[in-house]
């Protein structure tokens, strides 16, 4: 094997697996063969679909699961409560509450993100969208931009 076709293999491969803005499979840039779907998208209504799913589901029926496990688990350990599995079970369902208080706090995180993104979505748009004016030609003269590189006369 020539030097040229072994480097042209190991580039391609390391190309492949590096793949910071796509995903594995597609090249990550729009337009070209097996970019797919690389453009960013957000959709406010799928968004507070989710919170909704959360706040009037998900989280809810968290809790209820959660509980119906202290109750079975705590009549359990009742009635082992002079044999080493009801302090067995004691331990397993202080484990549980922790998991379940964890998840909890998962979701109202997760929540939280869902109702910011669209709010920061609107702030970059916005941000971005006022930088624009700086390079708007001034009476047909360009705008000399803030810091010209001395790279620039060669």
């Amino acid at each position: 094997m020539a030097f040229d076709d072994e480097w042209a293999g190991l580039s391609t491969d390391a190309a492949a697996r590096m793949r910071l803005n796509g995903v594995p499979g597609g090249t990550g840039l729009p337009g070209l063969p097996g970019s797919g779907d690389a453009d960013l998208k957000s959709s406010a209504a799928k968004k507070a679909a989710a919170v909704t799913a959360l706040e009037q589901h998900i989280q809810p029926d968290v809790q209820k699961a959660g509980s119906s496990m202290d109750e079975a688990a705590e009549a359990a350990a009742k009635g082992f409560k002079e044999w080493a599995t009801g302090a067995g079970i004691n331990e397993a369902l202080k484990g549980w509450q922790g998991s379940v208080k964890a998840l909890q706090a998962r979701l109202s995180a997760e929540k939280a993100g869902l109702s910011g993104a669209n709010r920061l979505f609107q702030g970059t748009d916005i941000h971005t969208g006022n930088q624009f004016p700086l390079l708007i030609p001034k009476d047909g003269q360009p705008v000399q931009p803030p810091f010209v590189s001395r790279l620039s006369g060669y």
